[in-house]
């Protein structure tokens, strides 16, 4: 509940900005003869088919253990559930579709979840730094190199941190089980932690983590299709590269507490995008808007199919099947 008001403050505060800064019915008015509505079909369709890939990805991580149908229903739930739950509650829903419908651990699940996030982080950060470096924000030479050199540090932990939980995870598990015992904490430790330390390491070999990096630059190709899109909808003329920093930085609103779905902490950081690449921030404000809108819209209605048709075979005796295959 705690967490919940905080990020209904933030929220609150980030639109209440935005109000006071921007006259809506003025610059909405502004584009209205320039609005392509056809552009929704691709808008549309890139959401979905992103949301499809994704959902692979994911099945892929659980290492075939859920069926297709099963991925892309949990997947499609998870989503729209992130639009109306706070602190990306829509994450945790699908791990509990899952398990309903698999033989799947909750550790497993959990530590699945954990590098979806790492692998959509570092390509989130990567995203970041090679659009900022190309389009050169700063006009200061150093200081372009300052954000690569913190970010690609931001990028070698992480490595690192993967590289010592696949090859020393020996060691990670003496100093974990030492610690928790100086916490009188092994119970906790040896019911919460062991084991999702264990698969993780199981996890992180090329052949099993290939294929889920391959899936996830596909994702994001039609991500960017969809930015791309919103763009040419709206009768604006971004750049492809900043098409792609502008990705970057809706991406980073989510690590932003806030309402669910992020309403004026996306809009927020997609405004700000547009300032530090010298765009017209009024036209931010109405590109922020139209994604955020269309793919609440979008996102939300479907979901709430599949929901309504997994509560449907699951009220009327059509439990899943696990699947080990």
């Amino acid at each position: 509940m705690k967490k919940l008001f905080i990020g209904i403050l933030i929220s609150a505060l980030f639109v209440s900005f935005i109000a006071l800064k921007f006259d809506f019915r003025a610059e909405f008015s502004k584009i209205g003869d320039k609005i392509s509505y056809i552009y929704l079909i691709p808008i549309i369709l890139t959401q979905l088919i992103g949301l499809v890939i994704f959902s692979f990805r994911w099945r892929l991580l659980l290492e075939k253990r859920i069926n297709a149908k099963h991925a892309i229903s949990s997947s499609f739930i998870g989503y729209a559930a992130n639009m109306v739950l706070p602190a990306r509650g829509g994450d945790l829903f699908r791990v509990f579709y899952c398990r309903s419908e698999t033989d799947v651990p909750y550790f497993n699940l959990l530590s699945k979840l954990f590098i979806e996030k790492v692998i959509d982080f570092i390509f989130v950060i990567l995203t970041g730094v090679i659009s900022f470096f190309i389009i050169g924000l700063s006009k200061p030479d150093q200081q372009n190199y300052a954000v690569f050199t913190v970010s690609g540090l931001i990028i070698l932990g992480i490595l690192f941190s993967l590289y010592l939980i696949r090859f020393q995870n020996g060691f990670i598990l003496l100093i974990s089980e030492k610690i928790f015992s100086i916490l009188k904490k092994e119970t906790f430790y040896k019911e919460h932690i062991e084991s999702h330390v264990i698969d993780l390491k199981d996890f992180l070999q090329i052949k099993k983590f290939i294929f889920p990096v391959l899936l996830t630059s596909t994702s994001w190709i039609f991500y960017f299709a969809n930015y791309y899109f919103i763009n040419l909808m709206l009768g604006g003329d971004l750049l492809p590269v900043e098409i792609i920093f502008l990705l970057f930085c809706g991406a980073m609103s989510l690590a932003v507490p806030s309402a669910p779905s992020g309403i004026g902490v996306f809009h927020a950081s997609i405004i700000s995008g547009f300032l530090l690449i010298g765009r017209d921030s009024s036209y931010g404000l109405l590109y922020a808007t139209a994604l955020h809108l269309i793919s609440f819209i979008n996102l939300t209605f479907t979901g709430l199919i599949f929901y309504l048709y997994w509560t449907y075979r699951r009220r009327h005796g059509k439990p899943g099947k696990p699947q080990t295959n």
